[in-house]
């Protein structure tokens, strides 16, 4: 990151700056941010997503599948990218100070304004041209534009957005929970009429049929038709095959489940980063008991959440109802378990000495853009049908040696590339694009 002294009025939230008075820590929190969001990315690229909501489907290829999903689901799922999410709201906050600071009101809108514009286009290359349908950065610039008018915004008052924002997802998990009830005990009557011979059996047949569907949505079967066209379009399709199935998935992700779920979860995780970058959480200002207090509060909640509903859904075999009971506890869960994660990292931060694990770290955190575009390419050649097509074929924890690899490449690229670059590629077209001129990579 800039200091207040950079010659540059510019700075790049999940990139890098030109000046070498950088807030160290956030670099090497979103280099292992970057990092950490493969873990749960991996299945998606790996596999249809049926498999990862439903892992039983893997246990005749591998005994530890379910073991591997429980491990990665209680610890990650959600809390990488929400540690992500956290760490682009206060990147968004410190560069809208710093251009405050040096430009016009207007200029400043007109700058940040491109800014996440070009990050939208960004999330779209990354979607339709890369072909990586969970990308987050569409939804990452479209949030962009709500926290401009949120920049002079009080902690309190963040807090009280923050708080106003969780009741959005919970409202809606309060009707998908009744829905499911409602489908739940209108079957268990059809069947308890049906079994009393009643003529009015006929009446509610259908009831039967909608909670039969849920079931079958959750517990799919390995060789239903919906599987096995996906698997064998992303491992020996033609390209354009894989284009398209990638391009519808990706159309409903960023419609239809971005209105739904996943534009306020990005927004909710930005403004606590907001509040943790205001109160200096994030820049290491914060005494060194405020980390460890965050640590304990935060895996005291969130991994004992984070289990239980683990738990749940393995020990109900996935049943839908269940899905819906531990999906109120979610959005505390994986909030409590990043704060949880960020706390060690930056306990990690504060440490004195491990230069040779934190400069290559700050360095992937530097590239972020880069890297995790970097991910959607790397593992689009590793797994789809025109590169080594391994679509379907890498079950449980053998997904994590391509992550493993995948995080060595990335890291020696990183610190190559620095040593000769001042941004990472994709850092440096953002970065041009924004300010409306070439900028110097050297």
């Amino acid at each position: 990151m800039t200091s207040s002294q950079s010659p540059a009025p510019e700075h790049q939230p999940i990139g890098p700056v030109s000046s070498p008075d950088r807030i160290e820590a956030l670099d090497i929190t979103r280099g292992v941010a970057v990092l950490a969001i493969l873990l749960m990315n991996i299945w998606s690229f790996g596999w249809p997503k049926e498999i990862f909501d439903y892992p039983p489907l893997l246990s005749h290829l591998d005994g530890a599948a379910v073991a591997t999903w429980a491990f990665v689901h209680s610890l990650f799922e959600g809390s990488q990218r929400t540690v992500f999410s956290i760490l682009f709201g206060a990147g968004a906050l410190m560069i809208l100070g710093r251009l405050e600071q040096k430009d016009t009101p207007a200029h400043m809108k007109r700058i940040y304004v491109r800014r996440s514009f070009f990050l939208i286009i960004f999330g779209l290359v990354d979607a339709y041209i890369f072909m990586w349908p969970a990308d987050i950065l569409y939804v990452y610039g479209l949030c962009g534009f709500v926290l401009l008018p949120m920049r002079h915004m009080k902690v309190r008052s963040l807090i009280m957005v923050t708080i106003l924002l969780l009741c959005i997802p919970t409202v809606i998990r309060i009707m998908e929970y009744q829905d499911t009830l409602q489908a739940k005990q209108a079957h268990e009557a059809a069947l308890h009429l049906a079994a009393s011979g009643n003529p009015e059996q006929k009446a509610v047949s259908g009831d039967i049929t909608d909670w039969q569907k849920k079931l079958k949505d959750a517990r799919p079967g390995f060789q239903d038709a919906t599987i096995q066209e996906s698997i064998a379009i992303m491992q020996q399709g033609s390209l354009f095959q894989v284009f398209k199935k990638q391009a519808v998935g990706s159309l409903i992700l960023q419609t239809i489940v971005t209105v739904k779920w996943w534009f306020v979860d990005a927004l909710l995780a930005m403004i606590i980063g907001m509040i943790l970058f205001r109160t200096g959480i994030l820049t290491l200002q914060a005494p060194k008991a405020t980390y460890r207090r965050l640590l304990f509060i935060g895996y005291g909640i969130g991994l004992p959440l984070s289990i239980w509903e683990t738990a749940t859904l393995i020990n109900s075999d996935f049943d839908p109802l269940q899905q819906a009971i531990v999906a109120f506890s979610y959005d505390i869960g994986r909030i409590a378990m990043a704060l949880g994660h960020l706390a060690v990292i930056l306990l990690f931060c504060r440490a004195k000495g491990f230069r040779v694990i934190k400069e290559p770290l700050a360095a992937v955190g530097r590239m972020a853009l880069s890297n995790y575009l970097g991910q959607s390419i790397l593992c689009g050649i590793i797994f789809y049908s025109f590169g080594f097509g391994l679509y379907g074929q890498l079950a449980g924890y053998w997904l994590y040696f391509v992550v493993l690899a995948v995080w060595i490449i990335e890291i020696i690229w990183s610190v190559a590339w620095l040593k000769r670059y001042k941004f990472g590629p994709f850092e440096w077209v953002w970065r041009s694009l924004t300010y409306g001129r070439r900028q110097a990579m050297r």
